[in-house]
């Protein structure tokens, strides 16, 4: 293998987090979500993550080995190809490393479950196929119907989010557009009417975003620091509220469904999105 056993500074100094390597043999993203995941069950700076991707040849694989010997810790990878997986669990073996596979199994019982052989095939992960194409479209009309831009093709969307200024909803969209869904945005606000073009979509895809006033108002009064903009009633607290009830009467008078965004992550609040407006995958299209 071309590794020599080593011997490992400490996994974790008092001081210091434990250092995780994160292997995988493409662009590392399905390995980096997992871990991210996971780690949300940790403190904070409980683990240093090293990623280590595109590791994909011997070489390749070899020389990440050979560095992981010298700094320590512990490894979880989404190797691919069985060569690769069976060096490094028998490196870790051999150098007394934890090590976790966040693939393996999950993939074995696919293949038993389903009776057929897995391909191994590492490109396959970002095939440039149908539903990538879906991906890419999504992610176009989502940038050209973002804060209210094209009002006249809204009808065009697959969701539709509503909102006064701040509330999520850029970011959301840009996450439904990820998973393949056209996602648009309209801003609404107390002093101007709402755009007839939104009105006058009448098919079960609009949602309507809101917020505590008061939540708002720091998430207002730090975009007002950040770009130095003089105080208004952007960030007055009974305009605000004002605005945040007003947002609310409008939603119900149209029969919208409504989300609060107050404690929820981008993640989750698109995934209330999708079930409330019952979305089918873009796969299964």
């Amino acid at each position: 293998m071309g590794v020599k056993k080593s011997r490992l500074k400490p996994a974790k100094t008092p001081s210091g987090p434990m250092l995780l390597h994160v292997l995988s043999d493409s662009t590392g993203n399905l390995a980096g979500h997992m871990v991210t995941a996971f780690l949300t069950q940790f403190a904070s700076g409980t683990f240093a993550v090293r990623p280590w991707n595109f590791v994909h040849t011997d070489d390749r694989l070899n020389r990440a080995l050979a560095e992981i010997a010298t700094a320590g810790g512990a490894v979880m990878h989404a190797m691919v190809a069985r060569k690769h997986k069976t060096l490094v669990e028998e490196f870790c073996a051999a150098a007394g490393i934890a090590c976790c596979d966040l693939t393996g199994r999950f993939v074995e019982f696919l293949s038993e479950a389903a009776g057929i052989g897995a391909s191994q095939n590492v490109k396959a992960l970002h095939e440039v196929s149908d539903e990538y194409r879906k991906r890419i479209e999504a992610i176009e009309f989502t940038i050209q119907h973002d804060d209210g831009l094209g009002v006249e093709r809204l009808r065009e969307a697959d969701v539709i989010l509503v909102g006064v200024s701040r509330t999520s909803k850029t970011p959301t969209c840009i996450y439904l557009a990820q998973q393949g869904y056209k996602a648009a945005n309209v801003a609404i606000a107390i002093e101007a009417p709402v755009p007839e073009q939104l009105l006058a979509v009448k098919e079960r895809k609009i949602v309507g975003l809101l917020i505590d006033p008061w939540r708002l108002v720091e998430v207002r009064q730090s975009r007002q620091r950040s770009w130095n903009m003089t105080a208004t009633s952007y960030i007055d607290l009974d305009h605000v509220q004002r605005e945040v009830a007003w947002s609310r009467q409008l939603f119900n008078r149209q029969g919208w469904p409504t989300l609060d965004v107050t404690k929820t992550a981008v993640e989750e609040t698109a995934a209330k999105i999708i079930d409330v407006l019952k979305l089918r995958p873009v796969e299964a299209e």
